[in-house]
Formats: structure tokens, sequence, C-alpha cells
């Protein structure tokens, strides 16, 4: 009798572990992110010419900042109001806020963080006009930034910014004496 009231309780118990294994299955699918942590990529710095002066380009790039975390926002609003969304929301912590400010100095610095990577925009002013961004951040904000200087006007200078080697053709600055690349002599006009 001992016997047969364990096997009963036995298969009770089974029976009950096998209804509750898709809500398990399902609350660990739900609760391990699924893609919500962005992947670990690698840093990539990115430099290029605006014509515009550094403090317009400087505001240009925190609207650009606005626009991305506007997106961020509309993206977890309608995320939340998902099924999907909910169940995580009620099992899991809220996830790191995005282009987040952590440095200002205007108009030559502007530093964030995107959950966890740092990213960094320098600005350097060129002589006779233009602004050089130099833009380090994880590749995982890539496309961002490309659908940026997409928008912007940017133009590579037409005048070469000193002489040519006579030697090997390549590039010098004017205060260069010697080439830095085969080590000819310059002519100076």
């Amino acid at each position: 009798m001992l016997s047969s009231s364990l096997v009963g309780q036995g298969a009770d118990f089974f029976d009950l572990f096998l209804i509750a294994l898709p809500f398990i299955a399902l609350y660990f699918y739900f609760t391990m992110g699924r893609g919500e942590k962005l992947p670990e990529g690698e840093t990539v710095t990115d430099m290029w010419y605006l014509p515009q002066g550094i403090e317009e380009t400087y505001e240009t790039i925190l609207g650009a900042i606005e626009e991305w975390r506007e997106e961020e926002a509309t993206s977890e609003s309608e995320n939340s109001g998902q099924l999907p969304g909910l169940l995580r929301g009620l099992t899991r912590r809220r996830s790191e806020p995005r282009f987040v400010e952590r440095e200002k100095d205007p108009p030559r610095l502007y530093r964030m963080l995107d959950r966890n990577d740092p990213i960094y925009f320098e600005f350097t002013e060129v002589e006779g006009g233009g602004t050089v961004v130099k833009a380090t951040y994880n590749s995982n904000i890539k496309a961002r930034v490309t659908r940026f200087k997409a928008k912007q006007p940017l133009r590579i200078p037409a005048v070469p910014i000193g002489g040519r080697c006579p030697a090997c053709g390549k590039a010098t600055l004017p205060e260069f004496n010697l080439c830095p690349y085969c080590g000819e002599t310059l002519i100076k006009e």
C-alpha cells in the first residue's frame, strides 16, 4: 500500500512538472535578455571635416544625440506595450539608459555613455574655416554615426595644406624642410 501511494504521488508530481515545464521555459526565454544587451563590439575612431564653425558643429552633434535619445525612448515605449516587454519588465530591472551625458566642455569636447561604453566627440577648429570632428565610440552605434554624417555637408578641402615632395609626391606640411616619407629635401617657394 505504501508503494502504491508513492507511485501515485510520483505520477501527480510528474504531471504537474509537465504542465509547468512550458511556463518555466517561457520564463527563461523572456528573462535571459534575448538580444537586449548589445553585443560586444570594438572601439571605432572616426574623423571628418565639416565646413561649419566649431560652435555650430557642436550644436549639430548635440541635436543628433538628442534625436538618438528620442529614438531610444520611442523604441522602449513600443517594446514595453508588447507582452514580452511586460513580462520582461516584471522579472528584471530596467536596462541601463543610453546616451547619458558625462562631460561637456563646449565647444571642444562632449563625452557620454551608451550603457557601459564611452562615446567621445572632440572638436578642432580648422584655420581658414571649418571643424574636424573626432568621434570615438563602440561599433554598436556605427550605423547612427554614419546616418548622421550622411546628413551633413561633408567636404574635403580642395587646396592641399602644404606642398608635395618632389621625389615621392606625397603631401607635406609647409613647415617641413624634409619629406617625412622619403627624407628628400623639400623645395621652398
